[in-house]
């Protein structure tokens, strides 16, 4: 028949029912081997020992249960370590109040257990946060700094309009507030515009002179001028492009001229379309010389 007894050993390691850490069997053993013996202990000394014992099986049981963190929170708040006061930096367009409703100070606003990297992360989905830091200065106060996104452009997706930042992201539906940005049209056009905004601003003979960057098939770009030409670049060798575009206003004033359209797309040649009235009036003047011409030739 299978004797029941424990073993030493396993009334070292159970204690109230719960699994003692290792570090508190040897104590628990040799109580009880003291007390099995017979051995006479002081009060205080059968005090101590319990309590160590009982502390110990406490503190196993916490942490089995996963309910060590909300009692350290817990006294930390009984401590006074908990967040009174909340430092925010650098914010002109996120309200205080988003910042507050966007950060988890749990139930008891326990500054010992607060998470500050789910914090930081809770901060950065707020459209307008380009980056942010979160740290807790003892025992009462949390520092919050935010670093904003610029509106760089304004982008239009079809017929909807939106504040993106230099990067391309999206901020917020577009206001009048920001009809002085440059405006970036079409599919890629928000994530790619810095570059080329940068590349047209180098030529001081095009500052100011474009209404519209305009994406094409997101592989290449046209702008829309304010006089009414579309200039077309070339997808590749921008810059070459927009270097003869600069020499053509310099040298032959192109802008001022009555044309629909300046064609770059081609290394070795540029195309100049004439608009409809120009068009015309060139055609009329050609058919005009040719009669003339036909008049001198049939007097002789």
């Amino acid at each position: 028949m299978q004797s029941l007894a424990r073993s030493p050993a396993q009334d070292a390691a159970v204690a109230g029912g719960l699994v003692l850490p290792r570090a508190l069997r040897r104590p628990y053993r040799m109580l009880l081997r003291l007390l099995s013996d017979g051995v006479a202990l002081s009060p205080r000394r059968v005090a101590v020992a319990a309590g160590v014992v009982v502390a110990g099986a406490t503190a196993a049981g916490i942490a089995n249960s996963g309910q060590a963190d909300d009692l350290l929170a817990s006294m930390s708040v009984m401590a006074g370590i908990r967040v009174d006061d909340i430092e925010i930096n650098g914010i002109r367009r996120v309200s205080r109040i988003d910042v507050l409703t966007n950060i988890d100070l749990g139930p008891d606003r326990s500054l010992f257990a607060f998470d500050v990297a789910q914090a930081r992360e809770d901060l950065k989905r707020l459209a307008w946060v380009r980056d942010a830091s979160v740290a807790k200065a003892y025992p009462d106060r949390l520092v919050i700094n935010i670093v904003e996104r610029e509106p760089f452009a304004i982008w239009q997706n079809g017929q909807a309009l939106y504040v993106v930042g230099r990067d391309g992201t999206e901020i917020e539906p577009f206001d009048e507030r920001y009809s002085g940005l440059p405006l970036v049209v079409g599919k890629g056009a928000a994530a790619h515009g810095a570059e080329l905004i940068a590349a047209v601003d180098r030529h001081p003979e095009l500052a100011g002179t474009v209404r519209a960057y305009v994406r094409v098939g997101d592989r290449r770009w046209n702008l829309q001028l304010a006089n009414g030409i579309t200039v077309l670049l070339p997808e590749f060798e921008i810059s070459a492009g927009l270097a003869e575009l600069a020499r053509l206003v310099r040298e032959e004033s192109a802008f001022d001229r009555a044309i629909e359209s300046i064609d770059l797309r081609l290394a070795d040649r540029t195309v100049l379309r004439l608009s409809p009235e120009a068009a015309e009036a060139r055609k009329e003047t050609i058919e005009q010389r040719i009669k003339q011409a036909s008049r001198r030739g049939g007097k002789t």
